[in-house]
């Protein structure tokens, strides 16, 4: 057995980039760089094989850069670049970790979804990844996972027909994929919208980390919703948290100066990956750092203003499994103009403390 480790960076992310003039790290590549090549806490160690893909629009090409950033190309080829990774490496009994921010959260959340219809094929069908990703796009009757074409697809090609996802954790998914022009929003939200946004029931761990104070609209948070499956059983063995953290986009997935907010969002991955099996390097993971009153900044600017700025809904229900990390009431505790509008539903003072209602 090994694990396999996939980390999609987001938008216009990649190693090398800075924010005022200082070299900065998003919390895509922070794991990357705290996961270890081989787990030692078992007698038989325990490979671990990761791979890093940089975020959309990172090309040598300007003109590519900003296209890929307006309008998303570049995903397909990030989606199929980990789905052949996968498929070079996978073994059945092997685990599967996805991780991914913003876009690269879009991505790792495809990349399950795609596992689920085709499965992972076997080496010696490799060539026929193109293949397997337009049934994936298709979005009909004939190429959903239950079908009989799907069903004797992965059963001619792939491992298994039913591969499982030990852990998906994400950063802030953005489903609409943080386009800002509306002439391009209505054909990128066909080609590259969800199936749906149901996480399926064969996927075994799921967290995701939201950004409470991300008011742009064009970034609307796509958070997971359960299946039937997992609905209708309370005993099904899938664990879901989709937590809401301080902060914007970036404060959450990482790529500002100030690390602080974005460290309590990764810090809360790390450990439930630990928790499940990841080892990391001891070295890389004490960097992390988190503070509950690190610099929240401001993403509402150019050429966001020509939209009204809107509150992110927060909905603590069983259905999506939200709640509030800690961190968020200490940061109301001492700081008293943190008040988001979307947060006074379930947080009051009483006796000048913050308090869950």
């Amino acid at each position: 057995m090994k694990r396999l480790i996939t980390c999609s960076d987001g938008t216009w992310n990649k190693p090398g980039n800075t924010d005022r003039g200082q070299r900065v790290v998003t919390n895509v590549e922070k794991m990357y760089q705290c996961i270890c090549s081989y787990d030692n806490s078992t007698e038989q160690p325990i490979p671990q094989l990761k791979f890093y893909d940089k975020g959309v629009g990172t090309s040598y090409s300007w003109k590519s850069n900003l296209l890929g950033g307006i309008t998303g190309a570049g995903i397909d080829k990030n989606i199929r670049d980990i789905y052949t990774f996968l498929i070079t490496n996978y073994e059945p009994g092997d685990e599967i970790y996805l991780f991914g921010f913003s876009r690269g959260a879009y991505t790792a959340r495809s990349i399950g979804g795609l596992i689920r219809n085709c499965g992972i094929l076997k080496p010696e069908y490799l060539g026929l990844v193109d293949k397997a990703y337009e049934l994936y796009r298709m979005r009909d009757e004939y190429t959903s996972p239950g079908s009989d074409m799907m069903v004797g697809f992965r059963k001619q090609y792939a491992w298994e027909d039913v591969t499982p996802i030990k852990f998906i954790g994400v950063w802030d998914t953005v489903g609409s994929l943080g386009i800002p022009l509306p002439w391009y929003r209505s054909w990128n939200m066909k080609k590259y919208q969800f199936h749906d946004v149901t996480l399926s029931s064969s996927v075994e761990y799921a967290f995701h980390a939201l950004a409470i104070d991300e008011r742009r609209k064009m970034f609307a948070p796509t958070l997971w919703q359960l299946s039937d499956t997992v609905k209708n059983n309370p005993n099904h063995p899938q664990q879901v948290e989709q937590r809401w953290f301080a902060g914007v986009h970036s404060n959450i997935g990482g790529g500002y100066a100030d690390t602080g907010l974005s460290d309590l969002a990764l810090d809360w991955l790390a450990e439930e990956a630990h928790r499940i099996g990841l080892c990391y390097d001891k070295e890389e993971y004490e960097t992390i750092k988190g503070n509950p009153w690190g610099e929240l900044r401001n993403s509402y600017s150019p050429p966001f203003w020509f939209w009204l700025p809107v509150w992110r809904p927060i909905t603590l229900n069983d259905d999506t499994r939200q709640s509030i990390d800690a961190s968020v009431l200490d940061r109301f505790r001492e700081m008293y103009q943190y008040r988001p509008r979307n947060l006074r539903k379930y947080v009051s003072i009483e006796n000048d403390k913050p308090v869950m209602v």
